[in-house]
């Protein structure tokens, strides 16, 4: 029996455990263990508990309630989640490399986890990056500007990424590895499983690649059931730290719409306070695939998985980001004339406004069925099948590092 380890450290939320977990499955019924290394663990019991896999903590740096600058490419991103401190980054890649080993992994599933990449720079063992376009940026230095509507001057670029290479290169002399010669070298993996649609890729300018398709995130969950009150059906998948959420719900009870709001673990005394007889909320998942078929509009913050689920469904959309990630998507959903968007920093937004342009102008929904016409080949059972059996080949071929 073969042992992939998935390691997780970057992002928020349940959705990069739930978008593995079919592959996971699909390894398991090859004969494969898999162990979980994971950044939060507040949903692993619930997503990974009935399929018996085994979950730890991944080696992550905490956030120090510090703001952080606004990184201008992936480069910025490593800058602000450790890459600034060479001895902090080298700690946890020692306690990555710990965990490698104890657990002898024979392969590694790597889903923005760009500390456990370089502490697996020594191992001769198969190495796969999985996620969405922003998690595996292009193989370019500098590595571009992913603002591209603010001027950021190449010089800025090129510094920051030396900042974050030399602490890189300091991490890896203090543990005996090679060098990296560009940032992008962190990235040498032997399959890199983009999981989107390219028109969906936060790089899509920067590169042409091979494409399997989003993680379309769960089949599990509550059937969606929706208000009695209201003509056409609106669903939201909300996270409870956005800091608009109350002044939308507020507007959505006053809307003439059936409205399901997910809030994943919201209390009962805010869905008492939030809920009417036209809004309900609920803290538990609901049946994707039911509710994008059912619902009219579906709001979200801009997930690659989750927009992929009702665009496959031809539904339009509106986003509402509070994360550079999602920012991008929801651009990219603009430009794709699907839906339109809602940035984080507008000053008293009106999320009602639109909400009922989306439903009365027929071009958004006309082309968020055209894109569903365009992939109704896509089958995300069959993209699990295909993953894991690229990854049994991985690790079931001499592996010699450096090939691929």
């Amino acid at each position: 029996m073969s042992r992939a380890l998935y390691c997780w450290e970057l992002g928020a939320g349940y959705g990069h455990t739930a978008a593995f977990l079919p592959v996971a499955r699909q390894l398991k019924s090859l004969g494969h263990d898999v162990i979980f290394a994971l950044r939060d663990l507040e949903y692993a019991e619930t997503l990974l508990a009935k399929d018996r896999f085994c979950y730890l903590q991944a080696p992550i740096r905490w956030p120090d309630g510090r703001p952080l600058p606004p990184a201008s490419s992936y480069s910025g991103i490593l800058l602000n989640s450790g890459f600034h401190d060479a001895t902090n980054l080298y700690t946890r890649a020692k306690a990555w490399q710990s965990l490698y080993a104890h657990l002898q992994p024979d392969m590694l599933i790597l889903d923005h986890a760009p500390i456990a990449l370089l502490a697996a720079r020594r191992l001769n063992i198969p190495r796969a990056g999985f996620g969405s376009g922003f998690l595996s940026p292009p193989r370019l230095s500098p590595m571009p500007n992913i603002r591209p509507w603010l001027r950021v001057a190449d010089k800025v670029l090129t510094d920051t990424e030396n900042q974050v290479l030399n602490a890189a290169n300091s991490a890896l002399e203090r543990m005996n590895a090679p060098p990296l010669r560009i940032l992008a070298d962190l990235f040498d993996l032997d399959e890199d499983f983009l999981c989107t649609f390219p028109e969906l890729d936060h790089y899509r300018q920067w590169r042409t690649a091979n494409y399997r398709g989003p993680t379309i995130l769960q089949t599990d969950g509550m059937a969606p059931v929706w208000p009695s009150v209201g003509a056409e059906k609106i669903f939201a998948y909300l996270r409870p730290e956005y800091s608009g959420l109350e002044i939308l719900l507020k507007q959505l009870r006053a809307s003439p719409w059936s409205i399901l709001v997910h809030v994943p673990g919201t209390t009962p005394a805010f869905i008492a306070k939030n809920s009417s007889a036209n809004l309900h909320i609920t803290p538990h998942p609901v049946i994707i695939s039911a509710t994008a078929e059912q619902c009219d509009l579906a709001i979200c913050h801009g997930g690659v998985a989750t927009l992929s689920a009702f665009l496959l469904a031809g539904k339009p959309m509106l986003v509402l980001p509070f994360h550079l990630e999602q920012l991008i998507s929801a651009q990219n959903i603009a430009t794709l004339g699907v839906g339109t968007y809602v940035s984080a920093e507008s000053k008293n937004p009106n999320y009602k406004a639109p909400m009922a342009e989306l439903l009365r102008n027929s071009k958004y929904a006309l082309a968020a069925r055209k894109f569903s016409k365009k992939y109704a080949g896509f089958a995300p059972a069959q993209q699990a099948i295909d993953i894991a059996e690229r990854c049994h080949t991985l690790m079931q071929s001499p592996y010699i590092k450096g090939s691929s």
